[in-house]
This record gives C-alpha cells, sequence and structure tokens, in this order.
C-alpha cells in the first residue's frame, strides 16, 4: 500500500554490530508469502522468534537496528551447479557449438590453470555468486582443495566434488577415485558444516561403465551424493554407445543398471536438456534430483530445459549457472529471469516456483532449514529496490522479472554477514580484480606462446 511504511526486521544478537535490519518486504518462497511489517530474531545461526517487525523490536530493546530502505528480504540463494573457477575463460565462447567451445577455448586454457589459478577464480566467482545472492554453490571441477579454500575464505556453504573422467582407461578411472576418496577424507577431516561433498563423474560418454558403477559404490558406502552432467547435449546416447560400446535405451534404465540410481544411489542431475517426462519420472521415483541450467545450455547451443516434462514429472529441481565460461555471468537473479520466461504461461510454473528452484535446494545439499520462520536457518538476502524496480509493485515478481532493480545489499550464511552495504566482508575487490586480470593474461600469453 503506497504511503504506508511498511518494514521487515531481522534482528541478530552478537553476530555482528547490525543487529536488526529493517526492510519493506520479505518473501518466503517455501509458503508463496509476501510479509509486510513482519520480523525474525536470529540466534546462534537460526531464527528463534517470528511476527510482526514492530513487536519484535519492542520486545527485543537491546539489538540495535540497521534500516535497510526499500529492502527486500528472502531465504539466500544457491547456485546448484557451477563451475567457479571458469570465470577465468569468460567471454572466449562467441557462438561456438558446445564441441568447438569445449576443444577450442575450455581445454587449451584447463591445461594451464594449477591450483593458484583455479583457487582466485573461485574466489572471484564466490564474490560474484555472494553479491547476486547466493549463499551456497554446488560445485565440479579440478584443484577442488582451492574452490574448497576460497569458498571458506568467503563465508560461503559449498559441495566440493572433483569431475571424474576416465574415457575407458582402467588405470584412469583408479586415479580418479583414489582423488575422489582423498577430497571426502579432506571434507570430513575439516568438520565444517559449511562444506560438503559428492562423488562426481563428470558424464556418461566420458566415464565407463565400469568407472559409474565404482563411483555408485564409493557414493553409497561414504553416504554421499552422485552428481553427474546428464543429457545436456542430443547425442550423448550416441556417444555413449560408441565409445564404450553400449547400448542406452534410456537413461535412468541405464543408470539404474550400474547402480547409479537406486539401491540407495540418489543421483543429482546436471542440465538434463534432453530427458523425457519419463525419464525424470523414474529418476524421481529413484530419489534423483534434476538441475536446469538454461542461459548456458541456450549459449552453447544444447536447447532449452523441458520445463513442462520436469513439473510434470514431479521431479525436485533446483537452478544453476554452469560457470561464467558458458553463461558467462555469474548471476542467479538472471538466471531465474530466463527460467521463468522459458517456461511462458500456462506451464504451471509461477514466480513462487522459480524462487523455490533458487532457495529450497539448500535443504538437500547442505541441510539446513529454508524459510523465515522460527527453527529456520539464517541464511537470508536483503535485496535493495532501486532504478529498474516498482516499490509498488508485487516483489516477487520484480525480484524474477526486473533483477536488474535489485541489488544484494547484504548477505547472512548462519546469521554472520558475508556481503554488508554492498560489499563483500573482508574483499578488496579493486586488488581481487588486479590479481584476476593479471591472471587472465598470462593464461593467454602462455597459450599464444609469448609468456607474461
Amino acid at each position: 500500500m503506497v504511503g504506508v511504511k511498511l518494514y521487515f526486521a531481522i534482528l541478530v544478537s552478537g553476530l555482528s554490530a547490525m543487529s536488526v535490519v529493517v526492510g519493506d518486504y520479505a518473501l518466503d518462497p517455501g509458503l508463496g508469502r509476501v510479509y509486510r511489517g513482519f520480523g525474525v530474531v536470529v540466534e546462534g545461526g537460526v531464527i528463534v522468534d517470528a511476527g510482526e517487525g514492530d513487536v519484535l523490536v519492542g520486545r527485543y530493546p537491546r539489538y540495535e537496528r540497521l534500516v535497510v530502505k526499500r529492502g527486500v528480504i528472502v531465504p539466500s540463494f544457491v547456485d546448484s551447479h557451477t563451475h567457479l573457477a571458469m570465470v577465468l575463460l569468460r567471454a572466449r565462447a562467441g557462438l561456438l557449438g558446445m564441441g568447438e567451445w569445449f576443444s577450442e577455448v575450455v581445454l587449451p586454457r584447463e591445461r594451464l590453470l594449477g591450483p593458484a589459478e583455479v583457487g582466485l577464480g573461485s574466489l572471484v566467482g564466490g564474490v560474484e555468486l555472494a553479491l547476486s545472492g547466493a549463499s551456497g554453490f554446488v560445485d565440479m571441477y579440478f584443484h577442488e582443495e582451492s574452490v574448497l579454500e576460497a569458498g571458506r575464505r568467503l563465508g560461503l556453504r559449498g559441495v566440493y566434488t572433483y569431475g571424474m573422467v576416465d574415457n575407458g582407461d582402467p588405470a584412469k578411472a583408479e586415479s580418479e577415485l583414489r582423488e575422489t576418496r582423498r577430497l571426502a577424507d579432506l571434507v570430513a577431516s575439516l568438520g565444517d558444516r559449511r562444506v560438503r561433498t559428492a562423488v562426481a563423474p563428470h558424464t556418461p560418454y566420458t566415464c565407463s561403465p565400469a568407472l559409474l558403477s565404482e563411483a555408485a559404490t564409493l557414493a553409497r558406502e561414504r553416504g554421499l551424493d552422485l552428481h553427474i552432467h546428464l543429457a545436456e547435449r542430443a547425442d550423448e546416447k550416441r556417444l555413449t554407445a560408441e565409445r564404450f560400446g553400449v547400448e542406452v535405451r534410456d537413461w535412468a534404465s541405464y543408470l539404474s543398471g550400474l547402480g547409479v540410481l537406486g539401491g540407495g544411489v540418489s543421483p543429482v542431475c546436471f542440465h538434463c536438456t534432453h530427458l523425457s517426462q519419463d525419464e525424470f519420472s523414474a529418476l524421481g521415483r529413484g530419489g534423483g534430483f534434476a538441475v536446469l541450467n538454461p542461459t548456458s545450455n541456450l549459449r552453447l547451443g544444447n536447447g532449452a530445459p523441458p520445463i513442462r516434462s520436469v513439473l510434470s514429472s514431479g521431479i525436485g529441481f533446483g537452478l544453476g549457472t554452469d560457470g561464467a565460461a558458458s553463461n558467462d555471468d555469474l548471476s542467479m537473479l538472471s538466471e531465474a529471469k530466463l527460467l521463468a520466461l522459458l517456461a511462458g504461461v500456462g506451464s504451471g510454473l509461477d514466480v513462487w516456483g522459480v524462487l523455490r528452484a533458487l532457495t529450497l535446494p539448500a535443504e538437500r545439499f547442505f541441510g539446513v532449514k529454508v524459510g523465515l520462520r522460527m527453527g529456520c536457518t539464517a541464511d537470508l538476502a536483503v535485496f535493495r529496490m532501486g532504478l529498474g524496480s516498482n516499490p509498488a509493485a508485487d516483489p516477487a515478481l520484480g525480484l524474477v522479472f526486473s533483477p536488474g532493480g535489485f541489488k544484494c545489499e547484504y548477505l547472512f550464511v548462519g546469521g554472520k554477514p558475508v556481503v554488508e552495504a554492498g560489499s563483500v566482508v573482508g574483499v578488496d575487490v579493486d586488488s581481487l580484480m588486479d590479481d584476476y586480470e593479471r591472471a587472465v593474461y598470462s593464461v593467454e600469453g602462455r597459450l599464444a606462446g609469448v609468456g607474461r
């Protein structure tokens, strides 16, 4: 209602000098509700009280307040599939198809990336994600310890996985499994609830049936998720058949036959652009989870995700950027807008469904409780409405369809501030960009054989 002062308050105990965050709106995607004049109290990283904001302010008089004018508070986002370090390869794809992009852009540069470059790229990517309102991400790459170090430094939640590829080489398969076990041991030794891992065979057409089966066994033994790129491109069944001499009638049956689906293994499948509704349904019955990456898929000519089949099947799904090499940015709201536009009128995917795809995967990946109610985890983003927004309109619609009008002003992960006043805590962005610039020039120079 225009002309009436509305606010939302997050009251934080003992976590920072910012004790009370006051905004205009709050959105709870799980309930599909817009709140006005509503507040929550956060202690120990959990929401312990909730109700009308002015009542809570009076109930907790010792709490200091931070007013976010034209603020919108939401549970923070999760990038459910990314390769953070690939910001080092940004804006190189042009209009190449996936095969040319991978062979001409990705592989030559990735051969030049060591732990330092991967760590720096992951730090840059993590800052971008945090400023888009994301408190967590699901990564797959190499030198994954460097990605983990960057994520922990920023205070974000992360699932860190090593992407296994053997191309039918048994010795390579064993070394890939060994690296996955080593990463799992490292994650377990940290005792950090923000840090998770999974077993991650890269794709069915780059991983032999033997490696997929061993990966499923390892996931089952360790009690880990299994992550895999699946049906990103239209010719994956043919490629799998040609490389490994197997027939793939449908992906659910193929994965089930190798132990990758069922028997205690519930795979997280990335892309899923060329799955049928029956395949989605079978994956869903086995506890599988789909992650859609619409920008990347369109960027590389792989088509749009079959959103109506996803919805009809009932499978759980999330949303991911797939990394900057094929996106080319890491904006979760841009990804959300594209998903909403591709779904279209009459698809059954409304704005709340899009926001749930951004937020609820945190429950699966990190074991947190998402929402704005008592007992929910205090993973929260505060956006400020500016030019490009309409403060009198539905803020849920605005957030998804006018993302340029919403700036992430604050981000809390487990109640701890990661973004304050529009800046990532503890990060000098100018200095980071200087290092990033040197790194990308070095990679391109070495690629050209000139060194820099």
